[in-house]
């Protein structure tokens, strides 16, 4: 028998052992959370989730569902505020639990099915009319010497067999003919659905939190950040002049893409110039050494002869055809664009020693150097075939327009954020990026920025006067690299190039060419002229450049030409004349610099002479 200490100490140790086991058994909750923050970087984001809970006492694994399946493990952050202890953080993949579609995926799938149907049924009665003529073929014989049957039982008989062929036929044509009709329908389904980005990768991930609290816990709060792969943004701006007494309005855009497997619907948005996925480590040099037979590692990219000039344009596929809204950037920058429906594009780079970076849906990245005017690339495929569509963004508070001329487009209010090494815009409306590919365009700031106008005109290269427009104190405005759609006096004049790293104090952007400055430059056939002396000529040449400006006010022109150099001491250039022209030495660049009234007109006249061996042939024009 036990007495009465004993009987005490054994209910404390059952006791103990009872609340022991209750604290060591771990129970699940599924918990909600909701997308507070993205900043989209150049190259992938960094997603803010909130989430509040409530759980008992013990062990508690806490899920978190939803959540994109590409995101970056070393990056995930949970931060807890409430009376209990995080023990551990694991991220899971879920394919159980797979991303919403979009209601008109949905719609399309559904509609894709009834079709496939209607095939699947016209496609039966097509095998049994071809059975039912397979009979028929096979029993042509009804009668015979001794069938028995009169030649009239025989005629109707023969009669029945032929039309009921005919019948079949018809039938069978206007079947096939349904089956063809269905065909097309369908392809145009699978274009759209892939227009509309239906990734095939339809997995969400989890985030598991365990947790342990002594008593229960009413109302937990937790923050959660991550960084996600797949996402990112490029620059470009709308840059309008009215007339040359008026100061640029330039509009930043900012074009938004992910397709990280969760949708940022109606979040505080930011974009940032940083990009996570670049070392912040200064690079080391190492000794450089040479061997024999080194060769250079052959790429699978196509180009065509070298860079000339800094426009680069070319055609993204995969291995089935063309890829439409694949992103092409100038690694480093803000510089991108995105292909047509036929997977061109057409991009402007800074320079020569540029990097262009290549993605698109699915695709594994490609970076190409930009060393020429033409690069096709073809991309190999990761995970699913996509196609990206560049649509208008919205807001929660903006419906979704298309832009026009008249309209005066207000780009949606932000805030900038400076720090030493990036520039980051907040855009203080909810904005929704879905995770669909497409490209997002938001408008983010707009600037005002007096300007000095001034006209360039080389009529030997081209007889046009291109307006170039040159800002001081730019280093305070906060603005990226990025394709430039020029406007001017109200008409879409093309593209030029905002190129930021090679800028000096006077930021100089060209805007075009302006067809109101007539231009043109002709050889004076009186002057032309070849003498020939010993064993020696001289010939001689003379340009007159013509400059009239048709516009309603006065302008300034830089007009320039130049005289020839020669490599040898058996030419020599002799007699240059170049009237109120400033001539440079060392490369016999002749400037003019002329303020021009309105519907006035000026000319200049560039004259040489050259002394070259007789049988020298020399290109002097």
């Amino acid at each position: 028998m036990m007495n009465n200490q004993s009987k005490k100490k054994y209910v404390l140790v059952c006791f103990l052992l009872a609340t022991m086991a209750m604290f060591s058994q771990t129970k699940t909750k599924k918990v909600n959370s909701k997308i507070e923050k993205v900043i989209v970087f150049s190259q992938g984001a960094q997603v803010s989730r909130s989430a509040n809970a409530t759980f008992d006492s013990g062990k508690t694994e806490l899920v978190f569902q939803g959540i994109s399946p590409k995101i970056d493990k070393q990056s995930l952050q949970v931060k807890g505020k409430g009376r209990f202890t995080i023990l551990s953080v694991i991220h899971q993949n879920n394919f159980l639990n797979t991303q919403q579609h979009r209601a008109e995926i949905s719609k399309l799938e559904t509609e894709k099915k009834v079709w496939e149907l209607k095939k699947t049924t016209e496609t039966n009665i097509l095998s049994i009319l071809k059975n039912e003529e397979g009979i028929l073929s096979k029993n042509q014989v009804v009668g015979g010497t001794n069938s028995g049957l009169k030649t009239t039982d025989l005629r109707e008989a023969v009669e029945f067999h032929r039309q009921r062929l005919i019948d079949l036929v018809k039938q069978k044509t206007e079947i096939e003919q349904k089956i063809m009709g269905i065909d097309t329908t369908l392809v145009k389904l699978d274009k759209q659905l892939k227009a509309l980005n239906q990734s095939d990768e339809n997995a969400t991930s989890d985030i598991v939190v365990t947790v342990s609290a002594t008593n229960a816990v009413a109302n937990a709060s937790f923050d959660i950040d991550y960084y996600v792969l797949d996402a990112g943004w490029y620059s470009n701006y709308d840059l309008r002049v009215e007339d040359v007494n008026s100061p640029i309005n330039l509009l930043l855009k900012a074009n938004i893409f992910q397709s990280s497997g969760e949708d940022w619907k109606d979040v505080n948005m930011s974009i940032s110039s940083g990009n996570p996925t670049e070392s912040g480590v200064a690079p080391t040099i190492t000794p450089w050494y040479l061997d024999l037979n080194q060769r250079k590692v052959q790429s699978t990219v196509q180009t065509f002869g070298q860079l000339v000039g800094n426009t680069i344009s070319g055609t993204v596929s995969d291995y089935i055809g063309p890829l439409a809204g694949a992103n092409v950037v100038v690694r480093g920058t803000s510089i991108g664009t995105t292909t047509d429906f036929n997977g061109n594009y057409t991009l402007k780079v800074p320079s020569v020693n540029s990097e262009l970076v290549f993605t698109y849906v699915g695709m594994e990245e490609k970076i190409v150097p930009a060393n020429s005017n033409v690069i096709n690339v073809v991309l190999d495929q990761s995970v699913a075939l996509l196609e990206a569509v560049v649509v208008t963004g919205y807001s929660s508070r903006k419906s979704r327009k298309k832009y026009k001329e008249e309209d005066s487009s207000i780009p949606m209010e932000t805030t900038v954020a400076y720090q030493p090494t990036t520039i980051s815009y907040e855009i203080k409306d909810p904005y929704t990026v879905l995770s669909d590919g497409k490209v997002y365009t938001a408008e983010i700031k707009t600037f005002n920025l007096p300007a000095k106008y001034q006209y360039l005109s080389i009529p030997k290269l081209d007889a046009s006067a291109y307006l170039t427009a040159k800002v001081t104190d730019w280093q305070d405005l906060n603005l990226f690299d990025g394709e430039l759609n020029l406007f001017f006096e109200g008409a879409y004049l093309g593209k030029s190039l905002l190129d930021l790293q090679n800028a000096s104090d006077t930021l100089e952007v060209s805007l075009g060419k302006d067809k109101g400055i007539s231009v043109s430059r002709k050889q004076l056939k009186e002057f032309k002229a070849k003498q020939f002396l010993s064993s020696y000529k001289t010939e001689s040449r003379a340009f007159e450049i013509s400059i009239k400006n048709n516009k309603p006010y006065p302008i300034d022109i830089v007009v320039m030409d130049q005289l020839p150099i020669s490599n040898t001491k058996e030419i020599t250039v002799q007699e240059e004349e170049y009237k109120e022209g400033t001539l440079a030495e060392e490369t016999k660049i002749i400037t003019w610099k002329v303020e021009l009234p309105s519907k006035n007109e000026k000319k200049f006249t560039i004259k040489y002479k050259v002394k070259s061996p007789k049988n020298a042939s020399l290109i002097l024009d």
